[in-house]
């Protein structure tokens, strides 16, 4: 496996865990933070999920042509 590969599934998986923190703070499902109930970070985190699922979907094997 390439070690570009290994690192879109790291930092897909790292943007996901960072966007379902951010949402559960920006909707008060965390608290503790200066980030708690703000729309701007449930907005944020929504993003940041939606590009980790990108990379994570990415598809996994490139041609024989690309190797």
């Amino acid at each position: 496996m390439k070690r570009v590969t290994i690192l879109r599934r790291v930092v897909g998986a790292l943007l996901c865990l960072t966007g379902l923190v951010w949402i559960g703070q920006g909707t008060n499902l965390i608290q503790g933070s200066s980030m708690t109930g703000s729309p701007f970070w449930a907005v944020m985190g929504a993003l940041c999920f939606i590009a980790g699922l990108v990379l994570l979907g990415w598809p996994w094997h490139q041609s024989s042509a690309d190797a």
